[in-house]
């Protein structure tokens, strides 16, 4: 959820543009062409998965909120998935094992 201070932005017709062309654009990296709308974390971990979200590299807050150079700059988003996106900003990251009906451990695939 967006803090109180950026709602507003969040809102605005030049993030969502901007939001918009950064997740229907090929992404040029050091580990290849990432396909729009895939999460660059996981292309650079090998694995295909949908991204759900331009996440701004240097975080957004009340000082930078009004400057489109870290708001609506393509050089400052990241598109991820959502368990990428938990990653950067609380350091969770999603199971690698389950258990199957029997009760076996198992890995899970992504």
């Amino acid at each position: 959820m967006a803090q109180e201070w950026a709602i507003s932005f969040y809102h605005s017709p030049a993030w969502k543009h901007n939001r918009k062309a950064y997740m229907e654009r090929a992404i040029d990296t050091p580990f290849g062409l990432v396909p729009p709308m895939m999460c660059e974390r996981c292309y650079a971990n090998g694995k295909l998965k949908p991204a759900k979200v331009v996440h701004h590299v240097i975080h957004l807050n009340p000082q930078n909120i009004n400057d489109p150079n870290i708001t609506l700059s393509f050089d400052n988003f990241q598109r991820l998935c959502q368990d990428c996106h938990a990653s950067v900003h609380t350091g969770y990251e999603p199971p690698r094992y389950a258990f199957d009906a029997d009760g076996n451990l198992i890995e899970k695939k992504d």
